[in-house]
């Protein structure tokens, strides 16, 4: 009987972990696509601008703290500091930002994660390789995230 209950409590605790990393890791199950038809575009060009805009900064040697259309969140974190070591990492991989262009947004299809995620496809002058720029509205219209990872045709 002990050892029938072990092999319960062992599955259960296999299985459970195996499930939650099954639906962390499929974008299908946290986000669901948004038609383009309803895709705010509106977010798309303040994504361009915003992206445009600080990379500009950087290549000149500006970093400062970001303005109001971020989060105060990511205001208090994407410091001057953090945004020259961000970049200085990012121009030795890829090279000097050209543009990026609009691939897809996402909503969640849960509570959790809140915002809504546009992906962009960079374009950088080192490389052939298209990196996502991910960036993050909330409720509020407010950049609440930016990740720049390599492509993945589904989010993870």
């Amino acid at each position: 009987m002990l050892k029938f209950r072990f092999y319960v409590v062992m599955s259960i605790v296999i299985v459970i972990p195996l499930a939650f990393g099954e639906l962390v890791g499929a974008s299908s199950w946290l986000f669901s696509k948004i038609p383009q038809a309803e895709v705010n575009a509106g977010f798309v060009e303040k994504s361009s601008r915003v992206m445009d805009s600080l990379y500009a900064k950087w290549q000149n040697g500006i970093f400062e703290p970001v303005g109001d259309e971020f989060t105060a969140e990511m205001q208090n974190g994407l410091t001057p500091e953090l945004q020259k070591q961000s970049f200085e990492q990012i121009s030795s991989m890829f090279g000097e930002y050209q543009g990026m262009t609009f691939v897809e947004a996402l909503t969640a299809r849960f509570l959790i994660p809140r915002g809504t995620v546009y992906r962009f496809k960079g374009t950088y002058s080192r490389t052939s390789e298209q990196p996502e720029i991910r960036v993050v509205f909330d409720s509020t219209g407010k950049i609440s995230g930016l990740w720049l990872k390599s492509w993945r045709d589904e989010m993870q």
